[in-house]
Order: C-alpha cells, then sequence, then structure tokens
C-alpha cells in the first residue's frame, strides 16, 4: 500500500470487471470506522438492507482475487474523499446560507432604518404644519382683534362728534329761540309804551 501515499510508483490494481466493493466500505480502522459513522450520521444516511450482501460479496472477492484487498482500500479512500468533498460542499452551502441571512437582516435594518427616518420626517413635516398653521391663525386673530377694537373706536368717535354736534345745533336752537323771545318781548314793551303815551295825551 506504499504506492497509495507516494512512497514508489506502482501501477493501480487492476480491479475485476465483477468486483463491487460495499458503499461505505469495510474498513479495519477503528477510527476510521468512527470517523465514517459520524460523517453518516451528519450526513443522514439511511441504512441499505443490502449492505451484508455487499460485504459477504465483497469477502468473497478478496479471496477470490489477489488485488481486492489494495482495490477495496482504493474504494475506501474515494470514498473518504468523496464523504469530504460533500461535506466541504454542504459547509460551504451553510456559510452562503448564512451569509444570505446576514444580508437579509442587514436589508432589513436598513430598511427599517430608512422606514423610520421617513416616518420621522413625515412626523417633523406634519408638525411644522400644524406649528405653521397655528401661527397664521393666531396672526389671523390678531389682526381681527385689532381691525375690531379700531372699528369701535372709529365708531365711538362718530358717537362723540355726533353727541356734540347735536349739543351745538341744541345749544344753537336754545339761543335762538331765547334771542326770538327776548325781541318779541322787546316789541311787545315798545308797543304796549307807544299805546299807553297815546292814550295819556
Amino acid at each position: 500500500m506504499s504506492w497509495l501515499f507516494g512512497m514508489k510508483p506502482a501501477p493501480p490494481p487492476e480491479i475485476p470487471a465483477d468486483f463491487n466493493p460495499p458503499q461505505g466500505g469495510d474498513s479495519k480502522d477503528p477510527a476510521g470506522h468512527g470517523q465514517q459513522q459520524q460523517q453518516a450520521s451528519r450526513m443522514a444516511y439511511s441504512f441499505d438492507s443490502t449492505a451484508l450482501e455487499r460485504a459477504a460479496k465483497a469477502a468473497r472477492d478478496l479471496e477470490r482475487f489477489p488485488n481486492a484487498k489494495e482495490a477495496l482500500e482504493l474504494s475506501r479512500l474515494q470514498e473518504l474523499t468523496r464523504q469530504k468533498e460533500v461535506e466541504q460542499q454542504t459547509k460551504q452551502l451553510e456559510a452562503q446560507i448564512q451569509a444570505m441571512k446576514s444580508d437579509q437582516t442587514r436589508i432589513a435594518e436598513e430598511e427599517r432604518r430608512k422606514t423610520l427616518n421617513e416616518e420621522t420626517k413625515h412626523a417633523r413635516a406634519r408638525a411644522d404644519y400644524q406649528d405653521q398653521l397655528a401661527r397664521k391663525r393666531a396672526e389671523e386673530e390678531l389682526a381681527l382683534k385689532a381691525r375690531m377694537q379700531e372699528e369701535s373706536l372709529r365708531k365711538q368717535e362718530e358717537s362723540v362728534k355726533k353727541q356734540e354736534a347735536l349739543r351745538k345745533a341744541t345749544i344753537e336752537h336754545e339761543l335762538a329761540l331765547k334771542h326770538k323771545y327776548e325781541l318779541e318781548k322787546i316789541d311787545a314793551e315798545t308797543r304796549a309804551r307807544a299805546k299807553a303815551a297815546r292814550e295819556n295825551r
């Protein structure tokens, strides 16, 4: 078997046409057998009901063919290599799945952060708009109150002016009436004196 490890060159053993080694190998190495069992457990291999038949046939082949033992060892090594390749591919697939999960988590977190930023922006915009509306309403209320006060003052001034004009008109009317009465009184007295003077003659 030293040619398997490169110690000296040797041609590969001739495998008979009817030689059919078992799929999992039949090594007498406990460590190798235990590793195969662990790998078989990880890969969830199912039990083959024809394994005993293949093992029996392999034992018969060992007796019939002189190179069968080397061929069986080569088959076992090939199976181990294939299992390692499958295990490596499985690890690569798991790493890819984990990377995809990490990417999905990162993308979901970015989307959540973007959504939160948009919601914050919209909430701030709504608050600013409501504040602007409140300020505008307050300014309009102040302007309306100022106009109402100005109108009230104007009306009060007009009322005062009207009252002053009415008072002046009343005084002027009273003065005119008094002056008229005085003129009439003077005229009456003058006539009475003239009449009395005529009668005394």
